[in-house]
């Protein structure tokens, strides 16, 4: 797949945001920085995390061009499997070091920001991707949205084998997708489940797809009033950017403007390609300077300051770090397993998880079976 400008961009400052937001919510340091500058703290409190929306879409934007290719190739099950493998490896890997630095430094550090010890249950059930679900507090930070995407792409998944024609699937996404901006966006008690997010993600996924005809386009731009319309119901700042990022990736992908062509250079691209390790791995650099900030007993707002810019400066190096030396590796290694061990030991618990998913949704449809934060 072609890189595209306009997403690598968003990509980057969307990451770089999410973590100043958990810079400002988490630690000493972040209190200290809070007493000279409530104004900054609150903003990257409050509004950062409005990111996660521009992540939602460009997530839906990405799976909606590689299931297309593939739905006809290749079963459910097995898709959502190639799914877990791609995704797993790297998120374990980077909880036991989360785990491992929090465990050694907790003695450190005083306040109860700091996230429990993990014990089997809780193991189990980020392996699972169900933590949020199942209410088990999250080992790290962003397993939430780890588990979300997956829940999303599970979805999508579905619904491009049960409706059969570019069409129907079409005409079917936009349908949830209103379904969620109208009705189950704005129920707070659903925001660990996909259907709460896939306002966002179906947006992406209709951008994408407007570039195949004038039918796609006309379902889109009918998804977008109703998009809008739903804010006069209640307004919501992260409905909103989710809208304007669509708008965005919909001129990307039916205009393929000639920005959208410019090349990063190599750093940058490894910059954004390192943006899920960073999101895997910064609460771990957090957690570091933290504890160096409370064994000093540091007090200044703006020693805290520069530390937390050190903190974000560490944390993207920790994810390219972690990209090279470990996402990547394992990536090749997983995309190499066909029928071995790995695949064959996480059949069966895959096969529970989207059970489970699948049967929840036959739920929601009556008279249809299924085979297979903020």
């Amino acid at each position: 797949m072609n890189r595209s400008f306009v997403i690598d961009v968003l990509k980057l400052l969307a990451a770089q945001l999410i973590v100043l937001h958990h810079l400002a919510c988490y630690g000493p340091m972040a209190d200290a920085v809070r007493s000279a500058w409530p104004l900054l703290v609150q903003h990257l409190t409050l509004d950062a995390r409005l990111a996660v929306q521009i992540f939602l879409v460009i997530g839906g934007y990405l799976a909606a061009q590689s299931i297309m290719g593939r739905r006809a190739q290749h079963p459910a099950l097995t898709l959502i499997q190639r799914r877990y493998l791609r995704l797993m490896p790297s998120f374990v890997v980077a909880l036991c070091w989360v785990s491992s630095l929090v465990w050694l430094l907790r003695p450190y550090i005083s306040g109860e920001w700091l996230v429990d010890v993990p014990s089997l249950h809780a193991a189990l059930a980020h392996l699972s991707l169900l933590q949020s679900v199942l209410d088990v507090p999250a080992l790290s930070l962003g397993v939430w949205y780890v588990a979300a995407d997956f829940q999303l792409y599970v979805l999508l998944v579905v619904l491009a084998h049960w409706l059969k024609s570019d069409r129907a699937l079409s005409l079917g996404v936009a349908a949830l997708c209103v379904a969620s901006m109208w009705w189950f966006n704005r129920l707070a008690s659903l925001d660990n489940w996909a259907i709460y997010f896939f306002g966002a993600y179906g947006l992406g996924v209709l951008a994408a797809w407007a570039r195949r005809s004038s039918f796609d386009q006309l379902v889109l731009g009918a998804v977008l009033l109703l998009g809008e319309e739903s804010l006069w119901i209640e307004p919501r700042i992260r409905l909103a950017l989710a809208l304007l990022t669509c708008l965005v990736l919909a001129h990307v992908s039916i205009n393929k403007p000639p920005v959208d062509r410019i090349q990063l250079g190599r750093l940058s691209n490894l910059w954004v390609d390192s943006a899920y390790a960073m999101f895997l791995t910064h609460f771990g650099m957090i957690v570091v300077f933290n504890a160096a900030w409370e064994h000093w007993q540091g007090s200044s707002p703006t020693a805290a300051l520069w530390l937390s810019g050190m903190v974000w400066l560490a944390s993207i190096a920790t994810g390219v770090a972690f990209h090279i030396w470990v996402e990547k590796p394992i990536t090749a290694w997983v995309s190499h397993v066909r029928l071995g061990l790995v695949a064959a030991s996480l059949h069966a618990a895959l096969r529970w998880v989207c059970t489970t998913v699948l049967g929840w949704l036959g739920a929601l449809v009556p008279g249809k079976s299924s085979a297979a934060k903020f």
